[in-house]
């Protein structure tokens, strides 16, 4: 059976922003699968554990893309930070006056060859730059703008699962020195985000790209990188992952996968949540748990 948890009715929340039904459901099916971890062994307890959730951003936390930007209805909702730091002169192959435009053009013909190919170019327009500049524009733009366009739903999850201890890593197609810029807004550590990166030289972006590129596969490939590394950081504890959440079949839908197929201590279900993904491929059928949500933390609906 496919499990759909539909968006209809509101609750008020504590700190003035909506409070969604399918929050507590997906909060209590984490801290169950946690649970039923910790009552394998009697002798053991939350103290030799480290419990994660991966995370896509794009469109999974943030509505949008931080990247791209959002339009509604033809209309420009917010800019992306490719806009924002090309009109500020960060780009030397984009004019700050007319290069929007230019860079929009190449970058949809390179989606059109491959996503493997576009989404690496983002960062890679800003070779040169000042990593600590843009790094610093990036914090500030998600300060002053782009938090107020989190998904409540999501924001409160994240919320009370870290609450709980149990610690969310991001795993997004941007890039990473866009990502990062939310760590405040968000209340996790820059160390939790990770996005394409780049190799940076004497403080200054160079194109080279670090792989794997966070996209599609490539993200599950990340997503194993962290679990080696906390636990070669932590070898007298066991790291394991409770849930996934995503909003894109082809770009979260291989990590989720693998996060959901896992085969946890004590029979343990592991989680998947697909966020505004709307009907499942045939491959991913009765696989990840379905959610609906459009509240924002900052905007009004009405």
């Amino acid at each position: 059976m496919r499990f759909i948890i539909v968006l209809c009715v509101f609750l008020f929340g504590r700190e003035g922003y909506a409070t969604q039904l399918h929050v507590k459901p997906i909060v209590e099916m984490i801290l169950n699968t946690k649970k039923a971890i910790l009552d394998e062994n009697a002798t053991s307890s939350e103290a030799d554990y480290i419990f994660l959730t991966f995370w896509d951003f794009d469109g999974t936390i943030l509505k949008g893309d931080c990247s791209e930007g959002l339009e509604q209805n033809g209309t420009l909702v917010y800019k992306g930070l490719a806009q924002i730091l090309i009109e500020s002169g960060y780009s030397k192959m984009y004019n700050s006056q007319k290069g929007v435009g230019a860079f929009f053009e190449e970058y949809h013909h390179l989606q059109s060859l491959g996503r493997w190919l576009a989404y690496p170019y983002v960062g890679q327009i800003f070779r040169g730059a000042s990593y600590q500049q843009i790094q610093a524009i990036s914090k500030q733009y998600f300060e002053t703008v782009l938090q107020r366009y989190y998904f409540s739903g999501s924001f409160e999850i994240l919320k009370e699962l870290k609450s709980h201890g149990i610690h969310p890593y991001i795993l997004s197609a941007s890039p990473e020195m866009f990502v990062k810029g939310a760590s405040t807004t968000l209340g996790l550590c820059e160390e939790c985000f990770h996005g394409i990166k780049q190799n940076i030289k004497e403080g200054r972006l160079t194109e080279e790209i670090q792989y794997p590129i966070t996209w599609a596969e490539g993200k599950t490939e990340k997503l194993k990188q962290i679990v080696a590394y906390i636990s070669a950081q932590n070898p007298d504890k066991k790291v394991v992952v409770l849930a996934a959440f995503g909003n894109s079949y082809t770009t979260d839908g291989p990590f989720m996968r693998y996060v959901k197929k896992q085969e946890l201590p004590n029979g343990a279900i592991p989680i998947a949540v697909m966020i505004n993904g709307g009907e499942p491929p045939r491959d991913y059928e009765d696989l990840f748990m379905q959610i609906s949500q459009d509240e924002l933390l900052g905007v009004s609906q009405e």
